[in-house]
């Protein structure tokens, strides 16, 4: 599949195959002084200088690319193109940047839980909550602990700790208070 590319006011657009690059000359997205290019062409041609395209009528072409709908590979160069063509599998052009450190799970959820087992203590959410929070804080920071472990959630799996203790604490408060009776 041919693929192409088209300049138009500064921009470069493309790849697109040639049945979107019809659709566009035929709305008028792509005009005839718009510069059109594909691999095998020497340099970035106008669309009106391409016959095969069927827009050749709205300027003048030269007689060698009249009959065969194809650019003459020693044509010059148009003038004073803007566009360089584009250059596929270029090693080393594009370095990524170092990727992001992901977060532990378990830390996520022993943040989560802790800070439920807060906002619901008082629905016997210092049992329900706390408890996963205290359980996954603690296998979170063993994970982090790890050397070979590249994860980020330290801060994350300590807060859920402290909230997760703060809220059995409160539960267990409520309960020896007396204040929580037959919940279960």
């Amino acid at each position: 599949m041919v693929e192409w590319f088209y300049g138009k006011e500064g921009q470069q657009y493309g790849p697109i195959d040639e049945a979107t690059l019809r659709a566009r000359i035929s709305t008028a997205a792509v005009g005839p002084q718009d510069l059109i290019w594909r691999e095998g062409m020497a340099a970035w041609t106008p669309l009106s200088q391409l016959s095969q395209f069927g827009v050749g009528s709205m300027a003048p072409s030269s007689p060698s690319q009249e009959g065969s709908g194809e650019v003459d590979p020693n044509a010059p160069p148009p003038s004073n193109s803007p566009y360089a063509p584009p250059v596929a599998n270029l090693t080393g052009a594009y370095q990524p940047g170092p990727a992001m450190a992901v977060t532990n799970g378990l830390a996520i959820a022993s943040m989560v839980c802790g800070i439920l087992s807060l906002v619901f203590f008082c629905f016997c959410g210092g049992i329900f909550f706390g408890v996963p929070a205290v359980i996954c804080g603690h296998l979170g920071l063993n994970q982090l602990n790890n050397p070979e472990n590249k994860q980020q959630g330290r801060g994350m799996a300590i807060a859920g700790l402290i909230c997760g203790y703060i809220g059995v604490a409160i539960f267990a408060v409520m309960i020896l208070s007396g204040q929580v009776r037959n919940s279960f």
